[in-house]
């Protein structure tokens, strides 16, 4: 019989990804240069992401589609973190239809799709230190269908979220020789099972120049499962089975609440407090097992980390636009927006080094609406540009145990973005 020869429960670690880059950089231009403060002044493309409930206040039927770039000009110890830029395709809808008088039907959709990976899973070190929540978070796809319905002064949106698993129902191979001869095998068998999170959202319009809004996300990740069997088939020979189970791409509970307010034809003011159930992630260092079968028996060995304790924050966000007519059918808008983003990472004192920095973020942006192209739409064409600038406050992790290695990490984002939006 052969006996187990050790059981190495979790010797390295993942650099779990948290978040989504929609969280990070907003959606469409015009909602990111109001320091993306949307969830009561959001009324089209982009009320899938801010809520749900937007597309029913929509004015026509409108699809926008955009790109993004974002320079991830960050550091760590003084030195290049080497985060990958993010950059991608944006496509919005939200498509309105009467039911009646003080009635609106309407289908949203917010879909982003990132032109470097479908998604990116990468494992360091455990101790290694890195941007936990900028490292590949920014680089996943997203997509939220909604349905919403607007009675009168209230409208309510609801939807879901969607991802995918990771699910490796097995990879079994055999290395050895057989009559003299060299033998490899393999099979594999990963599956990726989808994974859905809802989205809901309100908004009430006491008055025609007052909005107030909410809306709530709830918890979705990729359940990375991966369960590796290696049969070595030589005389002496034996087996190898590698287990690995990891959170990846988590995003947390969120929950915003919002006011717009136009004092006048021409300026809309909004503001936003979005709270992120942090506390709830486990799994920043993921369950890695390994048992090896050789006939021998050394004594066995465990290792643990300690817990991510990240905690629940609070988002603050506040934008305004500005808006003047250029003709009957043209109008050009100036925005700005600020936020403060405070990090749910606690200090790494201990054995794990999760890089992460409280972030100021400055948006501006412009928007023009140009004239009716005759025989293609009947109504005007929008083209919206966006700048963020997000500043991370700097900050040293001095760590307990002195043989472990300190750190620091600061840096900065710039976010570029454009957006084209046709109505019909």
């Amino acid at each position: 019989m052969r006996i187990p020869l050790c059981a190495l429960c979790v010797l390295c670690g993942f650099s779990n990804v948290l978040a989504d880059p929609l969280d990070t950089f907003g959606f469409d231009a015009r909602g990111k240069a109001m320091g993306n403060a949307m969830t009561a002044g959001t009324s089209g493309i982009g009320s899938a992401f801010y809520n749900p409930a937007g597309a029913a206040l929509a004015p026509a039927p409108e699809i926008g589609l955009g790109y993004s770039y974002a320079a991830m000009l960050l550091s760590i110890n003084d030195r290049d973190a080497r985060v990958s830029s993010s950059r991608g395709l944006s496509l919005g809808a939200a498509l309105p239809s009467r039911c009646g008088s003080a009635c609106t039907f309407a289908v949203g959709l917010a879909f982003y799709l990132p032109d470097q990976f479908i998604a990116r899973i990468q494992t360091i070190p455990v101790s290694e230190p890195r941007f936990v929540l900028l490292d590949n978070d920014v680089d996943r796809i997203v997509i939220n269908p909604t349905l919403a319905l607007r009675l009168g002064p209230i409208a309510v949106g609801a939807g879901v979220t969607l991802f995918s698993d990771a699910a490796g129902n097995g990879i079994d191979f055999t290395v050895g020789g057989r009559g003299g001869m060299q033998v490899g095998e393999a099979k594999l068998d990963v599956a990726l099972p989808s994974r859905a999170a809802p989205l809901l959202g309100l908004l009430w319009t006491p008055r025609t120049d007052l909005r107030v809004g909410a809306s709530f996300r709830g918890q979705l990740d990729l359940r990375l499962r991966l369960d590796i069997i290696a049969h070595v088939d030589i005389p002496g020979g034996g087996d190898t089975v590698i287990s690995i189970r990891a959170l990846n791409f988590y995003t947390p509970r969120k929950l915003s609440l919002g006011v717009a307010w136009d004092p006048t034809d021409r300026i809309t003011l909004a503001a936003d407090a979005s709270y992120y159930n942090w506390a709830d992630f486990s799994g920043g260092v993921p369950d890695l097992r390994v048992l090896v079968d050789l006939q021998i028996a050394p004594a066995l060995l465990q290792g643990t980390f300690p817990a991510d304790r990240l905690h629940d924050t609070m988002t603050l966000r506040a934008g305004g636009e500005w808006r003047r007519a250029l003709a009957p059918d043209r109008m050009a808008a100036l925005r700005a927006g600020l936020a403060y983003e405070p990090s749910p990472v606690p200090d790494q004192v201990l054995l794990t080094s999760l890089a992460d920095n409280d972030r100021f973020v400055v948006s501006l942006g412009a928007g023009l609406q140009l004239a009716r192209i005759a025989g293609f739409l009947d109504k005007p064409l929008a083209l919206d540009a966006a700048l963020e600038w997000h500043a991370l406050i700097g900050r040293t992790a001095q760590k307990l145990d002195p043989a472990l290695p300190s750190f620091s990490s600061a840096g900065s984002i710039v976010h570029l973005a454009l957006t084209a939006t046709a109505s019909f």
